[in-house]
């Protein structure tokens, strides 16, 4: 749905509802084997069409045996896809943040039980209306990130969290994603200073909770302080354990 002048654009969005590690300026792969997934997947490669990647909501029950989304998300762009048996293999790059106003549920309620998982028209032959297998939403996408730091908040930022570069590191690794920390920590460029605060931001964010904080941060600053208060749990709860 296009845009009037000043306002936000949204569009109904397919949702992919995994956890909360998930950052702008991302890439990861999937492995796709669900039929909602399947089918989610050939919509947005016939169409071109990017999908939402969102953390599932502790707080809210499942509706039709659906785990239901959190309320910000990430838009990723699927980069290349190959088939390796029954799945789909998945390369995908994430981009700005998104938030849903209203989720639309799949059409049919979720009885899948076990590993053995039906073909995508097995499971639309039962669905009485139009529809998808896979939750959708209508999203606002949001606008970039306000860079209100300075050098000096990023050097204070980066000397507070050294103690974890270690952790950052090896889960920025887990994820599928290089950092050269020395690098990014000593760099003066907005785009490589934000790729460096949603590195940590993916690395330190422990809770659906702690993530949702952050992807509705509406500047760098505000990143860094939710970023800033998880470092600090953490190597809290480190030094206790020792």
């Amino acid at each position: 749905m296009a845009a009037s002048a000043g306002m936000i654009p949204t569009t109904t969005l397919p949702l992919f509802v995994l956890g909360p590690d998930f950052m702008p300026m991302s890439s990861t792969t999937l492995r796709v084997f669900e039929p909602r997934y399947k089918q989610m997947m050939d919509d947005c490669i016939l169409e071109s069409k990017p999908f939402g990647y969102i953390s599932f909501d502790p707080d809210t029950e499942d509706v039709g045996g659906w785990t239901q989304p959190a309320t910000y998300g990430v838009l990723v762009e699927i980069e290349d896809y190959e088939e390796a048996g029954s799945n789909l293999m998945i390369n995908l790059i994430s981009g700005r943040r998104f938030k849903s106003k209203a989720v639309i549920q799949p059409v049919i309620d979720n009885s899948v039980v076990g590993t053995h998982f039906p073909t995508v028209d097995d499971l639309m032959s039962q669905a009485s209306e139009e529809g998808k297998l896979y939750l959708r939403c209508e999203a606002e996408i949001m606008q970039p990130i306000i860079h209100n730091h300075d050098q000096q908040d990023f050097e204070d930022f980066t000397d507070y969290v050294s103690p974890l570069a270690n952790l950052i590191i090896v889960s920025c690794l887990q994820r599928g994603q290089q950092i050269d920390y020395e690098s990014s920590t000593s760099s003066s460029e907005p785009d490589d200073q934000e790729l460096f605060l949603w590195q940590v931001a993916g690395s330190l964010s422990s809770s659906v909770k702690i993530q949702q904080q952050m992807l509705s941060s509406i500047t760098t600053i505000d990143l860094m302080q939710v970023c800033l208060e998880s470092a600090n749990d953490i190597m809290t709860a480190i030094a206790n354990s020792e």
